[in-house]
């Protein structure tokens, strides 16, 4: 490979670089923003969830029976 060759690569290893700034700062703002809201809906409805999926298959499981 001759000079202009690595010369290239350094050009587009630094390219590369700029368009990755400000990457963490999008991914801090995608978990604050999306993901936190998300667990917290999760933590507050899952028990109420569980326990109608419970009832479900509880009742699925009964019916032949009553």
């Amino acid at each position: 490979m001759g000079r202009r060759g690595r010369v290239r690569q350094r050009n587009r290893a630094r390219r590369r670089a700029r368009s990755r700034a400000g990457a963490s700062s999008l991914d801090y703002a995608l978990i604050l923003g999306v993901v936190f809201p998300l667990v917290a809906f999760l933590m507050w409805a899952g028990p109420r969830i569980i326990r109608l999926a419970y009832e479900m298959v509880c009742l699925l499981v009964s019916w032949p029976f009553m």
